[in-house]
């Protein structure tokens, strides 16, 4: 299950909606967004493609990715509704929403379905939080809304998983999977895992492209 706990909410309320997802200073906030978005248009993404930006949180992505698709091709799923509000509240102009009318859903057990299906989709410090249980439901559920040519990107933590203490997924806690694990996963859940490697990210989290099989 995707986290949504009552701890979240007590620390979105003590941290704020960046501070949350490790945007607190304008660096983390801004330039993780960005690093984002260039990624993303490096590697294909155009404003007629529909995307998926799973974990949108208060739309750190979504505040370069609403003005820049066309409208109605922007869709955003978190567990927590309350960063979804501070978002739309805080982050994106009122006027841009309603000409680019982004979807949002809330949403913690990664249902996909309101998106109807994709060609780009990110993940992006989603994968780092949770079990390897809650990835592979993940990935099976986007599975069902994928096309043939979907392109979906995730980030997570390289490293031994043997160091995994937790057994349960949360927000604020970190999991280590090896690249064999994680293509494992992968290759059981429908699709096949490429591994990108650095991408850039300041806390060294670590890029992969999964596709249909």
């Amino acid at each position: 299950m995707f986290f949504n706990n009552e701890d979240s909410l007590r620390r979105i309320d003590e941290l704020g909606h960046r501070g949350f997802i490790g945007g607190d200073s304008l660096e983390m906030w801004y330039g993780i967004g960005m690093l984002q978005y260039h990624f993303l248009v490096c590697h294909g993404l155009t404003p007629k493609h529909r995307f998926l930006d799973i974990g949108c949180g208060a739309l750190r992505l979504g505040q370069y990715l609403i003005p820049y698709l066309e409208k109605g091709r922007y869709f955003g799923v978190d567990a927590e509704p309350v960063l979804l509000e501070k978002g739309l509240e805080l982050e994106i102009p009122s006027e841009l929403l309603r000409i680019r009318e982004p979807t949002l859903c809330a949403n913690h057990i990664f249902d996909f379905s309101f998106a109807e299906y994709f060609d780009y989709a990110i993940a992006q410090s989603v994968f780092t939080h949770l079990t390897s249980e809650d990835i592979q439901a993940c990935l099976v559920n986007l599975r069902s809304v994928s096309q043939k040519t979907s392109r979906f990107y995730f980030t997570f933590f390289e490293g031994d998983s043997g160091q995994n203490e937790h057994a349960v997924s949360h927000a604020n806690l970190c999991w280590h999977y090896s690249k064999s694990e994680i293509e494992n996963i992968g290759r059981e859940s429908g699709w096949t895992i490429n591994y990108l490697g650095d991408w850039g990210h300041p806390r060294n989290q670590v890029m992969a492209l999964a596709t249909p099989k």
